[in-house]
């Protein structure tokens, strides 16, 4: 086998492990919210759909601070620098993680004795911050087993994790507080897996625990624009919930969650290869050039969209069947709920691709002021819309946002191509 078919076959493993390790995670909260939609009211399903966004935030805020600056210093640091910076980080999350904790504690503690949370919404918020710590510990050392390029690694810790949390939901079922108790059963197994994920990077390279004081400081210049454009993108693409519950009620919120649990395998292929995408980007921008660069993630964008659109036709044919037999719900408005999810996932694939090629130029100021307005629009749009339409007004605003944020960054990615800046902290593309 020559050079260019063992580089290829690496690839094509290495992406393909990392659509697996994503398939076992969406197949996972598939069964999660099939079994919660089976067997529980619309309220505790709701509850447990506002408290799993409100983790997807804090992980994406971890993720969006810490792996752009990690990723750009580990491909150019050698053994004894990653070591460093790696401690430096674990050390850093490890001494914000219980003043978080107690302040998230006392100001529940607070709203619960001001009779704005009933005994059963205050055993969920409980949960969600122990389910909070504990995913934090996890992804951390998934980030990183991810930069290292180790998604098998990875894909081990997951399985584990997956089926800790589908036989935990299924005890919750049984209990008299199932979205508290499913919560629960997320923390341990996050816990669990990530114990496991950094015993084995510790024995791949371990990490030094006095290394790089203050390295969140450090990179606060690149990693705050990105946790800021992760933070606002996050409210217009998961912020609805928290809009439609506020403006209609929980059980709402449970119509919008269910039809999008059908949109999983499109998310799952989407976001396997995105874990990757960001690395890969990162290394082909130091050996090539940025219109070559952006022309693969357009090739990457456009047969994802072409492979969701064929998906979605295939669910509108089946649509009766899986609500009648598979869901065992009814709800009002399904056929426009499943159109505008369907119409919005086909721009988020392809935005999702998109995204990297502009934060491996290192232009996250640029994305961070996109998103924020972006979100705006989005959160505007659907509360206006929800007045008037009910339940797929909150879509309608979700598209729009979604489909303003497409365009800026287009254009952005096209203003990166013709630039003759480098990407901050790589090397000057080659020709």
């Amino acid at each position: 086998m020559g050079p260019g078919l063992g580089r290829g076959a690496a690839f094509v493993r290495l992406f393909s492990s990392a659509i697996i390790m994503q398939g076992l995670l969406s197949a996972a909260n598939l069964f999660v919210g099939l079994v919660l939609i089976r067997r529980t009211n619309d309220v505790e399903y709701g509850s447990y759909v506002l408290v799993t966004n409100a983790l997807a935030l804090i992980t994406l805020m971890q993720g969006a601070y810490i792996q752009p600056p990690m990723v750009s210093r580990m491909s150019q640091a050698d053994r004894a620098g990653r070591s460093d910076l790696i401690g430096g980080l674990y050390r850093e999350q490890r001494r914000i993680l219980p003043i978080l904790a107690v302040t998230l504690i006392l100001a529940a503690a607070v709203l619960w004795g001001s009779g704005l949370l009933t005994g059963r919404m205050i055993l969920v918020v409980l949960a969600a911050i122990a389910a909070s710590l504990c995913t934090l510990y996890r992804e951390f050392f998934r980030l990183v087993l991810l930069a290292y390029r180790r998604p098998f690694d990875v894909l081990k810790s997951d399985s584990l994790y997956v089926v800790m949390l589908c036989a935990g939901v299924m005890l919750a079922t049984l209990s008299p507080w199932p979205a508290a108790t499913a919560v629960l059963g997320l923390a341990l197994a996050a816990l669990v897996a990530g114990t496991i994920s950094s015993r084995v990077l510790w024995r791949h390279e371990a990490w030094n625990p006095q290394g790089a004081p203050g390295v969140f400081r450090a990179i606060a210049h690149v990693g705050g624009w990105s946790l800021a454009g992760a933070a606002t993108h996050w409210a217009f693409s998961q912020g609805y919930n928290y809009l439609v519950a506020g403006t209609l009620d929980v059980a709402a919120v449970a119509a919008i969650a269910a039809t999008r649990l059908l949109m999983m395998p499109v998310n799952l292929v989407s976001t396997g290869i995105g874990t990757m995408i960001l690395p890969t980007a990162s290394g082909w921008l130091q050996k090539h050039s940025p219109t070559k660069v952006l022309r693969r993630m357009v090739l990457f964008s456009s047969a994802l969209a072409l492979f969701s659109l064929c998906y979605f036709f295939v669910v509108w044919l089946l649509r009766d069947w899986i609500f009648t037999v598979v869901l065992k719900k009814s709800f009002a408005q399904r056929d426009v709920l499943l159109i505008l999810w369907s119409a919005v996932f086909i721009v988020v694939v392809f935005r999702d691709q998109m995204v990297n090629f502009v934060v491996a130029r290192g232009r996250l100021r640029a994305l961070s002021s996109l998103t924020a307005a972006s979100a705006l629009i989005s959160l505007l749009v659907s509360y206006l819309a929800m007045l008037r339409m009910g339940v797929t007004g909150a879509l309608c605003g979700v598209l729009t946002g979604e489909t303003c944020n497409l365009a800026g960054i287009i254009f952005l990615a096209l203003r990166e191509r013709d630039s003759t800046t480098p990407a901050a902290g790589a090397q000057t593309a080659k020709p």
